[in-house]
């Protein structure tokens, strides 16, 4: 993969993709569709739930009103074979609305986002193969009301086994049969936005068991750094862009290690 915007790394036979901005991961999703002809499922964890629709902002600024028709064009003219369109349309892309293209040009299927702001278990109200999997605390909390408390247990608890579990459990109420007797019965990308890790018990969890099982049987990685939103999500003020991405390849090539 040629290109400044992405950075390529292998661990043991699986290729990890880390980019700056988040809609720069339609460069690896898009590489990856052309040459399989089943597109994966994305699972991703973000702090946002990065779904407006594809070229949004920029059909706005050119058409106002009028602006899906423009829309409708820019997503026509993406062809996941050619790179050259890829990286093109990233001159338009805002780095909120790569799920939705990615979904309209086949290079995913359909996404489940793990987001931190709660949106509760539903469907994306402009595309109907994006889900939201953000309860709004815990699977233990037993609080009628939940509080800032219950917010910074949701943090802490991001990639914790217990809750990744829960959470992968919900995805069966959008994609039937997705997982199953603890196992993921489709192929997926596994994509991580720094920005859901707000605190180092966040990205120092105790059981990384459930993690690493996503890690070992997802088709790629990809990894956002978003400096920008790192500093201004974080909670621990000690916790910056360098130590989250050195714990998570750590984390990541522990639980390579681990299933061989």
């Amino acid at each position: 993969m040629k290109t400044d915007k992405v950075t390529e790394k292998v661990v043991r036979g699986k290729k990890i993709y880390i980019v700056e901005n988040h809609h720069e991961v339609i460069i690896p999703w898009s590489e990856y569709a052309s040459n399989n002809e089943t597109a994966p499922v994305l699972l991703t964890f973000d702090h946002h739930i990065d779904t407006r629709s594809a070229f949004y902002r920029h059909s706005r600024r050119l058409a106002d009103l009028e602006w899906k028709t423009v829309r409708a064009q820019l997503i026509e003219d993406v062809d996941i074979n050619e790179s050259g369109t890829i990286t093109s349309s990233l001159e338009r892309l805002c780095n909120d609305e790569h799920i939705d293209l990615a979904i309209q040009t086949g290079m995913i299927s359909d996404a489940v986002v793990f987001s931190l702001i709660n949106v509760g278990v539903c469907r994306d109200y402009a595309n109907s193969k994006i889900y939201y999997i953000d309860p709004c605390c815990t699977s233990k909390c037993e609080k009628s009301s939940h509080d800032d408390e219950c917010q910074i247990d949701v943090y802490d608890k991001v990639i914790e086994g217990e809750e990744l579990l829960f959470k992968l459990n919900k995805i069966n109420k959008f994609i039937p049969g997705f997982f199953t007797f603890n196992r993921i019965n489709k192929k997926f990308i596994l994509d991580i936005d720094l920005d859901c890790f707000h605190t180092k018990k966040a990205i120092n969890a105790v059981d990384m068991s459930v993690f690493n099982y996503l890690v070992n049987n997802a088709e790629i990685i990809t990894i956002a750094t978003e400096e920008y939103y790192v500093e201004l999500e974080k909670k621990d003020d000690s916790i910056n862009v360098n130590y989250l991405l050195e714990k998570l390849f750590a984390h990541i090539e522990n639980a390579i290690e681990r299933s061989e």
